[in-house]
């Protein structure tokens, strides 16, 4: 991979590469919801969430968009994948993000329903917190049993 790019009209001038676009808009770039506050863009964070759930920043940002873009039902979901992600970790982020998104959150009767569950965060298996447009949640409705122990079988009466 070329990291500069020469001009060959004139070679000592050495330019970077445009980054790669998707939809018109540049991907994993750390700014791109500040510069282009659209619902593509929202759509691309949460591309970009599902592929690296662990990047914390992604995540404040397609929050933030959506409150600027004033989505409540996507700033909502976005807050939910936050939650998710941060598992028991991040009360203080948490609670921020509660605090200042509450009214977004209960909009979806979740305000309450995440406030009790906040030194212990939340399963990403859990059915309430599927809304549409949550990226990382994996509804699983009753009690998630996957394995049995193996019982013995009964020995053959002769």
């Amino acid at each position: 991979m070329k990291l500069f790019v020469t001009d060959p009209a004139q070679p000592k001038r050495i330019r970077r590469p445009a980054p790669p676009a998707v939809f018109g808009l540049p991907v994993r770039t750390l700014g791109i919801a500040s510069r282009w506050r659209s619902p593509a863009t929202g759509a691309l964070l949460a591309g970009e969430i599902g592929r690296n759930p662990s990047n914390l920043h992604l995540h404040v940002q397609r929050i933030s968009l959506w409150n600027a873009l004033g989505d409540d039902a996507a700033t909502a979901a976005a807050v939910i994948d936050l939650w998710i992600v941060l598992g028991r970790c991040g009360v203080e982020l948490r609670t921020r993000m509660l605090r200042n998104h509450y009214n977004a959150l209960e909009d979806r009767h979740l305000g309450l329903y995440l406030a009790a569950r906040l030194a212990d965060g939340i399963d990403r298996h859990d059915p309430r917190i599927a809304l549409p447009g949550v990226a990382l949640a994996r509804p699983v409705e009753g009690t998630r049993v996957f394995l049995k122990p193996a019982t013995a079988p009964a020995a053959p009466a002769h």
